[in-house]
């Protein structure tokens, strides 16, 4: 369960007496706005808690493909202009 702290419990009950004077639609369209900001961090917290790096291929083959892609010591040709 979440703990909400003081200073978050007064911003609240100061919004909430400011969103009573809304009409409906206003509060509807809060609504929603609201819904969709915590639709937005629910899918950062899916994608940092579950985005696993799970190879398909084994450390040693990873490492190797590493080594063998690196172009260190190759020469390189320089065409003329």
């Amino acid at each position: 369960m979440n703990v909400i702290s003081y200073t978050e419990q007064n911003m609240i009950e100061s919004y909430s007496a400011v969103l009573n004077s809304l009409s409906v639609p206003s509060k509807i369209e809060l609504m929603e706005r609201l819904l969709k900001s915590l639709r937005n961090e629910q899918e950062k917290i899916t994608l940092t808690t579950n985005d696993e790096f799970i190879p398909e291929k084994s450390a040693e083959q990873i490492i190797t493909e590493l080594r063998e892609s690196r172009s260190f010591g190759k020469t390189r040709v320089i065409e003329p202009f």
